[in-house]
This record gives C-alpha cells, structure tokens and sequence, in this order.
C-alpha cells in the first residue's frame, strides 16, 4: 500500500498535531516552557479539526483513526509528561507517575480504536491538551503548584482509563 494513497485531507491535520507535541517535547527539553505548553493547545487545535474535517468530508476511515490516536499519545500522553519532567526534574516516584499516566493513555485510545460505540469510554486524552497548559499557566504564577502535577498525572490516567461512558464534546 502506498501512504500518500491512504491519506486524506483531514489527515493533514493529525500530522499538523503530531509535530506540534513533538515541537512540545522539544522545546520543553530545551526550556522554553511557555511554547511547549502552548504547542499542546495547538494540537487540541488540530485535532479537533482533523475530526470535523473527516467528518465533514465523510473521509472517516481505520487509517485515519489509527494515527489520531499515535499523533494523540505523543501530544497528550508523552508530551505533557516531558513538560513535567523538564520543569521539575522530578525522582524515581514522579517519573513513575509519568510512565502510568502515559500507559494510561496508550491503552484508552487502544480501547478507542477497537470500540464501535459512539460516544467516550474514559476521559479523553485529549483533555490533558487543555489541562496541562492551564496547569502551567497557573505554574507561571505559583510556582508550587507544580507539587501537584503528579497528582493530576494519577487522576488523569485513572479517569482515562475508567469504564464510565461521556458523549462527545466535540
């Protein structure tokens, strides 16, 4: 099969928001905080329209929602968790959470993808696109709150992984 005869338009744009976490990922190595955090927000961007776009131009197809969800885990799974781990350095028990959280993203969009319904199993990833630049938001001014992040890494995977059904949002 040929890639370029798989893709679609929408897939544009889950390209577009896979470049941006890793643009996250890396600028977060490097320090710039403040565009690692908004990168992650720029990815909800694109993925909420490589959705709209799919749906809109009835190019929904298992190409297309496999890498979602690959571009998806690098955006708000490994992504945010890098942020984390380049703002506070933190020890073996944090770079845990971080694992878990990450884990927990992985296997709810694996469920995703071998679900048929039509609404939510579990928070989506997606979720932590917002949240996780709102947490540094918050960081920039009170610089302890960053002492909570583990806690939200450990919610957050939890609820992505519940069984508890939402409708979607978007």
């Amino acid at each position: 099969m040929k890639i370029l005869s798989l893709m679609k338009i929408a897939d544009i744009f889950t390209v577009g928001n896979l470049c941006c976490g890793v643009l996250s990922i890396l600028f977060a190595i490097d320090g710039s905080f403040y565009l690692s955090a908004l990168l992650l927000f720029l990815a909800v961007i694109f993925d909420v329209l490589d959705g709209k776009i799919a749906g809109l131009l009835h190019q929904k197809n298992l190409f297309g929602k496999q890498i979602d969800s690959m571009s998806d885990l690098v955006s708000f799974g490994v992504a945010p968790a890098l942020l984390f781990y380049s703002l506070s350095s933190p020890g073996v028990l944090g770079v845990a959470v971080a694992l878990f959280f990450i884990a927990c993203g992985m296997l709810r969009l694996a469920r995703y993808n071998i679900s048929e319904g039509t609404g939510f199993e579990g928070v989506p990833i997606t979720v932590n696109g917002v949240l996780f630049p709102v947490l540094f938001l918050l960081f920039s001014s009170f610089p302890q709150s960053l002492n909570y992040w583990p806690m939200v890494f450990l919610i957050q995977g939890f609820l992505m992984i519940s069984t508890f059904k939402i409708s979607r949002i978007f």
